[in-house]
């Protein structure tokens, strides 16, 4: 292709769509966020453990956010580490739930 053409198509293309960079922003967000919430959970888990009180419910949103993030990249991209770490997570997360609901969230 030469200049002109990549001109064209830059002005066919649809407006709002995101280019490149917007879109490599915009899911690297989801893992900043990611981060931020990892962080939160684990400053309270680390608090309430002080204290002597369970924190299974932070442990539960840890390990499903992990549990769909794996399931995804399997999706995919067909490796089956992937699957097997979502599967794990998964066990875990819904473990972490079901104690959760045991202990009365107290």
């Amino acid at each position: 292709m030469d200049k002109k053409e990549i001109l064209e198509q830059n002005k066919k293309k649809k407006q709002g769509s995101l280019d490149e960079m917007e879109k490599r922003v915009y899911n690297y967000s989801f893992g900043i966020g990611a981060l931020a919430v990892g962080a939160m959970c684990l400053a309270f888990s680390i608090y309430r453990a002080l204290h002597a009180m369970h924190f299974y419910e932070f442990a539960a949103i840890i390990t499903a956010y992990l549990c769909a993030t794996y399931v995804y990249r399997f999706i995919g991209l067909k490796n089956p580490f992937y699957l097997i770490a979502g599967i794990i997570t998964g066990i875990a997360a819904a473990g972490c739930t079901v104690m959760f609901f045991l202990v009365g969230g107290i």
